[in-house]
């Protein structure tokens, strides 16, 4: 079956340029990127376009890959090799044979499977469960993954050598959002596939309905997409979609980091370096009380700071927790001295009576 890509923008193109460098030759491939770009379709892509194309595609989801049955998976058994056997299993290796194995989800195996992996990719040799003869095999390997592959490695789930014996040609899928120029092909292209495919007419969208579909940040990526123009279509709109017919997920506001620029202007590094601390030191004490409600002990011991010097820095920048009494109320410190919550930053060394308190 032959596979076509979709796309226009800049990043599309990059990354079909280089596939259809390497894509002739035998050398193996890690495709990494967020769920949902198509990993396996751009596999099936090389796959198609290499001398392999007449031969089996064979697609392995590792995650459903128990370490208990890899070899037998992968490599199959003779007749009488375990209690239940078959009469005899070719395995994926073979089944794949002058073709293209595609191993999705490579960083769900297990590490007791990823050393057989290993060895086998090694020489392209195996042996079948329950069989002496050592077999050679002529497959091509395609790997992909969603995961941080060197997070993972790092933290010891990953092994470095098979990491490095699978990525010698990287390719890197970037996420729907980082290529919007690509989708009113993609949408033009599921909208009369679906049409087709359910005998419907064709799906119409509004201005303002094209509009938010083109600036939306598509979380589910080229899968997400699918599944909303499928959804349209089936829902028989006998209007151009609007706004409101859209099944998007709500969006929650980023919050924008204070650029470093307001900091800049004309003045001397070290004055523009204390106002960025100040002011970073203030959210942070504000954001840590909230996630603590309030409770300055509490704040204090996640901050990792001594209740005093905590409560010094909220008298510095003059914070008071929402949940902290209301004016004419007081609260202690270390000390034992009461300070004053209209404004703890202009009453340090006083001490007021009254008779309710809070602790620090």
């Amino acid at each position: 079956m032959t596979v076509s890509l979709i796309g226009r923008s800049l990043a599309h193109r990059k990354l079909i340029a280089t596939i259809l460098k390497i894509a002739p030759t035998d050398v193996e491939v890690l495709i990494s990127g967020p769920s949902g770009v198509g990993k396996e379709l751009y596999a099936r892509f090389i796959h198609g376009r290499s001398e392999r194309r007449h031969a089996a595609f064979v697609p392995v989801n590792c995650g459903a890959l128990p370490t208990e049955l890899f070899e037998n998976e992968f490599f199959g058994h003779v007749g009488g090799a375990f209690t239940g056997a078959r009469p005899q299993s070719e395995g994926l290796v073979a089944e794949a044979e002058r073709g293209t194995l595609f191993l999705d989800e490579i960083d769900s195996l297990s590490l007791a499977s990823q050393v057989k992996l290993l060895r086998y990719l090694e020489d392209g040799e195996y042996r079948r469960l329950g069989e002496t003869r050592i077999r050679r095999s002529n497959v091509r390997f395609i790997a992909a993954s969603n995961a941080d592959l060197s997070a993972a490695m790092r933290e010891g789930r990953f092994r470095e050598d098979l990491f490095f014996r699978l990525r010698v040609v990287p390719i890197e899928v970037p996420p729907l959002r980082e290529r919007r120029d690509d989708i009113p092909l993609l949408m033009s292209n599921y909208v009369d596939s679906y049409a087709r495919m359910y005998r419907l007419p064709k799906l119409r969208f509004s201005e303002s309905a094209m509009q938010l579909l083109c600036s939306y940040n598509w979380p589910g990526n080229i899968r997400e997409l699918k599944n909303c123009m499928q959804y349209l279509t089936c829902l028989r709109l006998e209007e151009p979609a609007q706004p409101q017919d859209l099944p998007l997920l709500v969006e929650e506001p980023e919050k924008q980091a204070a650029p470093v620029t307001v900091f800049v202007s004309e003045r001397p590094l070290k004055e523009a370096k204390r106002e960025l601390v100040s002011r970073f030191e203030r959210e942070y004490l504000q954001e840590v009380l909230r996630q603590n409600n309030g409770n300055i002990a509490h704040a204090a011991r996640a901050s990792g700071k001594p209740r005093r010097a905590f409560f010094e820095l909220m008298r510095k920048y003059g914070i008071r927790p929402a949940e902290l009494p209301e004016e004419g109320d007081s609260f202690s410190g270390n000390d034992g001295n009461e300070v004053s919550a209209t404004n703890p930053a202009t009453n340090a060394g006083t001490t007021t009576k009254h008779n309710r308190k809070v602790n620090v």
